[in-house]
């Protein structure tokens, strides 16, 4: 699987429910379903380096000023959140995070960007296609190398600097 079929799976699934994060999660495990193991197991990797490349302190500064705070369990479903938004917000808050602000809508906003199950869905798929357990998903060891978030630490009192548009939107705009 190449990332060009990675993101029109998510884009599929997207717009097949109506942007509810949900459901497009169930309509992600349909596609997933109707792939070979070998695919599934390629799609999660594909997933996990996207997980990977978004673990950055900027990305969580970002989410934490959307929900008001931010755990690490929810910065993991907010990196959930931000792949299903597919390639272009995805590439785009990575660059900027600040411009989430303008690309996110009343539905996201409601779940503080946040859904959960992103991180095991194509290994749900791969168990369901193979008849085996997830101990037996043939894992990289990439997937846990990363320790800690890329870049700058923030400080909770410089997030309504480094965030003037979330800032706006998230917290003044209450």
């Amino acid at each position: 699987m190449d990332i060009t079929t990675f993101w029109k799976l998510i884009d599929k699934a997207r717009h097949t429910s109506k942007d509810d994060a949900e459901q497009q999660l169930a309509e992600l495990a349909l596609l997933l379903d109707e792939l070979s193991a070998e695919e599934i197991v390629e799609f999660h990797y594909l997933l996990y380096s996207f997980f990977n490349k978004s673990y950055t302190w900027e990305l969580w500064g970002a989410a934490y000023v959307i929900g008001g705070g931010c755990s690490d369990d929810g910065f993991d479903y907010f990196r959930g959140w931000l792949i299903s938004r597919g390639e272009k917000v995805f590439t785009t808050a990575l660059e900027e995070p600040d411009k989430l602000a303008s690309m996110i809508n009343d539905a996201d906003e409601a779940t503080d960007c946040q859904v959960e199950g992103w991180e095991s869905v194509a290994v749900d798929a791969w168990c369901r296609k193979t008849g085996q357990d997830n101990s037996s998903f043939p894992a990289r060891p990439f997937e846990n190398l990363i320790h800690d978030p890329a870049g700058e630490e923030w400080q909770e009192e410089d997030l309504d600097r480094l965030y003037p548009m979330l800032n706006q939107r998230f917290i003044a705009g209450q």
